[in-house]
C-alpha cells in the first residue's frame, strides 16, 4: 500500500537477517533480537533486563506476540484472519479477535479524519495501477478506475462494531489490506509484551515503523535518523531525539514508475481520485503515542500533499515532519505540535 522508508536507526546498524535470532551484547542486561515478520525485518533493542525475565522466555513471548499478529492482520498469511475475511463473499456481521478489532477501530477513526485520505479498501486502486502482484505497468483507463473505484470507500463499504467485536463488509468484493497500520501496531504489541516483564527501556523497529520507551544506553532519549528521501542513495536528514511514543515515515521514492509518455507515477494512491498523488511531497514523517497511530497518519498525511497535510497536522495537534521535492532540492516543514515536541527534547 506505500513504501515505507527504514528509517536510519542510529542507536543500531539494522540488517536485514533471514529466521530470527539472539544477537550477543556486550552488556549482560541488555537484548537484541532481529529476524523477520508480515514479510519485512524486525529489530528489538532492550536494556536493563537483568533481573527482570530470563533471554529465553522473553524471546518466547516475543515470538508469540508476532505469531498472533501474524495470525490476525497478515495478508501474506492464506489463512490468518484477514485473509478469510478478503476471501469471504458474505455481508453478514463476523467476529473478529481484539487484535484485528483494534486495528480495525484505528483504521476507521484515521480514514474519518482524514477526509477519506486513508483507506484500507483501497487495494483494487494499488492493484490496478501496478503496485500489487501484477506487474502491469500501464496507466488504466477511466472505465477501469471507475469500476475498482466501487470496492473502494471504508464508509460506506465496511462497517466495525465495538460490543461485541464484529466487521462486516457492505459488498463481496470487497477486501482490505492494513499495510499501513499493521506494522506499527505490532510494535505496540512487543513493546507491550516488554512492559509485561518490567522493561522501560526500549527500541522496537518492525519494517521502518517504531515503537521506542524510556532512554538509550546513553541515558539519553533515543535518536532516530529521518531518511533524505532521495531515489539515488541513502543518508540521513535530520536526527530525532525520542522517547515513549511511536515514530513511523512514509515516502514515495522507493516504489514508483515513470509512464511511456515520461510520467511519473507515484504507488500512493489518492482513495478518493482512483489515481496516484501528482504533488512534490516526497515523505512524511509522523510522531504519536504509538506506533500504529503513527503509521496510520504518515500514510494519511502523504497522499493530503504538503498544504492540507500539515494544516490538518495542526488542527490535530499531529507532530508530523514533512519533506518535498523542489528543483532546487529538498525543502523542509513541519507542524506546530512537532516544532513543540523537538523544542521540549533540546
Amino acid at each position: 500500500m506505500r513504501s515505507l522508508f527504514r528509517l536510519a536507526l542510529l542507536a543500531i546498524g539494522l540488517l536485514a537477517l533471514a529466521g530470527c535470532d539472539l544477537l550477543p551484547s556486550k552488556k549482560s542486561d541488555e537484548y537484541q533480537l532481529r529476524g523477520n515478520t508480515m514479510g519485512t525485518s524486525y529489530t528489538i533493542k532492550a536494556l536493563n533486563v537483568r533481573g527482570k525475565v530470563d533471554d529465553e522466555t522473553l524471546y518466547n513471548d516475543i515470538k508469540k506476540t508476532l505469531d498472533e499478529a501474524n495470525e490476525a492482520l497478515s495478508n501474506w498469511k492464506k489463512e490468518s484472519e484477514i485473509s478469510i475475511f478478503n476471501n469471504s463473499s458474505s455481508t453478514s456481521w463476523l467476529s473478529t479477535s481484539d487484535r484485528f478489532h483494534e486495528v480495525l477501530a484505528e483504521a476507521q477513526i484515521i480514514h474519518k479524519l482524514s477526509g477519506g485520505r486513508f483507506d484500507i479498501t483501497v487495494s483494487p486502486l494499488v492493484d490496478l495501477w501496478g503496485f500489487g502482484p501484477a506487474d502491469n505497468k500501464n496507466p488504466p483507463t477511466k472505465e477501469q478506475i471507475a469500476e475498482a473505484m466501487a470496492n473502494v470507500g471504508q464508509t460506506e463499504l465496511l462497517e466495525v462494531k465495538d460490543n461485541p467485536p464484529m466487521v462486516r463488509k457492505n459488498k463481496p468484493g470487497v477486501t482490505i489490506t492494513l499495510g499501513a497500520i499493521a506494522k506499527g501496531y505490532s510494535a505496540d504489541l512487543i513493546s507491550r509484551t516488554l512492559a509485561k516483564h518490567d522493561i522501560t527501556n526500549y527500541l522496537v523497529e518492525i519494517g521502518g515503523d517504531l515503537m521506542v520507551h524510556g532512554l538509550n544506553e546513553l541515558g539519553e532519549p533515543w535518536q532516530i535518523g529521518v531518511e533524505k528521501p532521495d531515489e539515488a542513495g541513502r543518508s540521513v536528514q535530520l536526527v530525532l531525539p525520542v522517547r515513549d511514543m511511536g515514530i513511523a515515515t512514509s515516502g514515495d521514492y522507493r516504489n514508483f514508475y515513470f509512464t511511456d509518455e515520461g510520467q511519473r507515477m507515484s504507488h500512493i494512491i489518492d482513495p478518493t481520485t482512483g489515481k496516484p498523488v501528482t504533488h512534490n511531497l516526497a515523505s512524511v514523517t509522523v510522531l504519536a503515542p504509538n506506533g500504529m497511530r503513527a503509521d496510520g497518519w504518515a500514510t494519511a498525511l502523504l497522499v493530503l500533499g504538503e498544504k492540507e497535510g500539515r494544516a490538518l497536522a495542526d488542527k490535530l495537534d499531529i507532530p508530523a515532519y514533512f519533506i518535498r521535492r523542489e528543483e532546487s532540492g529538498f525543502v523542509t516543514s513541519s507542524s506546530k505540535a512537532f516544532d513543540a515536541l523537538m523544542a521540549a527534547e533540546k
